[in-house]
């Protein structure tokens, strides 16, 4: 796990209670915490890929081969550096020995043997159709070992199976030499690479495809493997991961009440988040004693995580961190302090090169050729209720519940921290209203964390050199520039250091006064856990804007520790330059 230094946390605190006390005295009410998973497909992805390394001249190369000897071609791809006896491939997979009395090694305890799961995650001796990134799903490969449901599994008892499914079952492959051979490999290994898809691949073993917005696949997204469970167990996908992690902290957190959401399905530009754990945080405020989760709240906490359907195309994290402050905002959107409504009420004529009726919009998307000229021009874009479009259900902008008894604060003295856990950066997730939001907090003072004034000028974004805004990537990179990035990207703004929005939104959440029917200041800090492979400054810029910590974790021990320190941080701290709306005078019982 990474740690950066502006966090102000010098150490992670031992794995155990997942919740630390506030420092300096007792918390007046337990703090409100919104688990936002990242729902991407990517998720599905092992936090490391299964191993393309081999030793240059080991592999045979016969001239002309048939499709099922070794280097040959044909419908169910080629078979190039297959086996299991590279000595390089070997040293690669080492971790994992199936013959081993160590179940670090051998993998034996399933991962998570949830009774509420379809299947148990994984069963360590029996055999799963994967592909280099990930297991191979329903949805995108063929053969697939995980369901389209992300609950159940499809594993196979003997290795012929396995082997003659890998090949489709064709018939130029039996009883060739790459069918002995994964045969073995299976017996004595434990696993197999297998071939790689290629353009001879024929039927549903030529997949998964791409989309023209998504980039190339990677040589591990087109490799086909089998593995026993075992292998799985000691290095799961990141969503198997991530949920058995975020069940373990339900069953043991105390002093707080959580909420589940996730990405949004697609509404048009704005995508608000999915509330997947009931509107209310659990447990409610006269049953949140600062213990346990009452066994119904964490039964229902579980449930939501287990529901989590990691099939997205987009990672829109501004988006769902934007919709989590309406969330948040003042419940009486009938009366004096329907707050998000106003703030956000069409037309904000933001100008061309930003998002907002009705003057905004961008480029056309070079790529689909999608016209950008309507860049979040709906009347309801930012507030959008419920509706059903086409046959399905789409949820729209989540707000508090009028049930008094699902209320989000206890006591106006509460904290609200969103925790994103997160597979890597944001994109195609720009539609939020930021015109506006820089509007709001440079009419209140806003400064950023070195002390200095907040500044925005929309004008002419093309040319102006400094749009302003909220960017922290410089301290965590060469340049703001660096999150500038539009590749595989659409919509982004046209401003040079700050072409996207996300930590704007998250400034703007922990340095804006959310209810103004509540005396104090009712902010909403983020927190980041990546899960990505590699470093992101736009994760760490949005947790230093949303006055939270960025982490970085690619084990379950890393992720309890992340987590740990995200969640044990969560006491409230005004963000700076914040300033407190004035109470009502008759202020709502919190």
């Amino acid at each position: 796990m990474y740690l950066h230094p502006f966090h102000g946390l010098t150490r992670v605190c031992a794995l155990g209670a997942l919740l630390l006390p506030l420092v300096g005295g007792a918390q007046p009410s337990p703090q409100n915490i919104v688990l936002l998973v990242d729902n991407h497909e990517s998720m599905q992805n092992y936090p490391v890929p299964l191993p393309e390394v081999f030793t240059p001249g080991f592999y045979p190369t016969p001239v002309n081969p048939a499709p099922g000897e070794p280097g040959g071609n044909g419908p169910a791809g080629h078979f190039i550096n297959t086996g299991c006896t590279d000595p390089a491939l070997v040293e690669a997979m080492s971790w994992y020995d199936k013959d081993s009395l160590s179940v670090r090694k051998n993998g034996a305890i399933p991962y998570d043997a949830d009774p509420t799961l379809g299947s148990r995650f994984f069963e360590a001796e029996k055999f799963y159709q994967s592909r280099g990134r990930r297991l191979g799903w329903q949805v995108r490969e063929s053969p697939y070992a995980l369901t389209y449901d992300f609950k159940t599994l499809d594993p196979l008892k003997d290795t012929l199976t396995a082997c003659y499914q890998t090949v489709g079952w064709e018939s130029v492959y039996y009883f060739t030499p790459v069918i002995d051979e994964c045969m073995k490999c299976l017996e004595t290994k434990g696993w197999w690479r297998g071939p790689v898809v290629s353009s001879l691949s024929t039927g549903s073993m030529k997949s998964p495809t791409r989309a023209v917005d998504e980039p190339p696949l990677s040589q591990e997204a087109l490799r086909k493997w089998v593995v026993k469970g075992g292998v799985l167990n000691l290095r799961p996908p990141k969503f198997v991961i991530a949920r058995k992690v975020l069940k373990d902290l339900v069953a043991s957190a105390t002093g707080v009440r959580l909420s589940v959401a996730t990405f949004g399905q697609d509404h048009g530009w704005y995508d608000p988040p999915d509330i997947l754990s009931g509107l209310g945080l659990r447990p409610t405020c006269e049953a949140a004693t600062g213990g346990a989760l009452p066994v119904a709240d964490q039964d229902a906490l579980r449930t939501a995580l287990n529901n989590i359907q990691y099939r997205n195309n987009e990672r829109s994290t501004g988006e769902a961190l934007f919709g989590l402050g309406g969330y948040f905002s003042s419940s009486k959107r009938t009366g004096p302090y329907n707050t998000w409504e106003n703030w956000f009420k069409q037309p904000l004529n933001p100008g061309f090169g930003w998002p907002g009726c009705c003057n905004g919009g961008t480029y056309d998307n070079t790529q689909t050729g999608q016209s950008g000229q309507t860049w979040g021009f709906a009347s309801d874009e930012w507030v959008k209720p419920p509706r059903f479009i086409n046959g399905m259900y789409l949820p729209g902008q989540p707000f508090e519940s009028a049930d008094p008894t699902l209320k989000h604060y206890c006591s106006p003295t509460q904290g609200s921290q969103v925790v994103v856990i997160t597979g890597g950066r944001p994109f195609y997730d720009n539609t939020v209203p930021i015109t506006r939001m820089m509007e709001l907090l440079i009419q209140r003072g806003a400064r950023h964390p070195d002390g200095s004034l907040l500044t925005f000028n929309s004008y002419d974004p093309e040319r102006n050199p400094n749009v302003g805004g909220v960017n922290y990537c410089e301290q965590f990179a060469l340049s703001r520039e660096v999150c500038d990035y539009t590749d595989w990207n659409w919509p982004t703004g046209l401003g040079r250091g700050n072409k996207n929005f996300m930590d704007d939104v998250a400034f703007f959440l922990a340095n804006t006064d959310l209810r103004e029917d509540l005396p104090g200041v009712q902010s909403l800090r983020t927190s980041v856990v990546n899960l990505a492979g590699s470093d992101e400054p736009m994760l760490h810029s949005m947790a230093l804007a949303g006055n939270g910590v960025s982490l970085h974790a690619h084990t379950s021990e890393q992720l309890r520790a992340a987590l740990q320190t995200a969640l044990s941080s969560s006491f409230r701290r005004p963000g700076p330059g914040i300033i407190p709306s004035s109470p009502p005078a008759d202020p709502a019982d919190p």
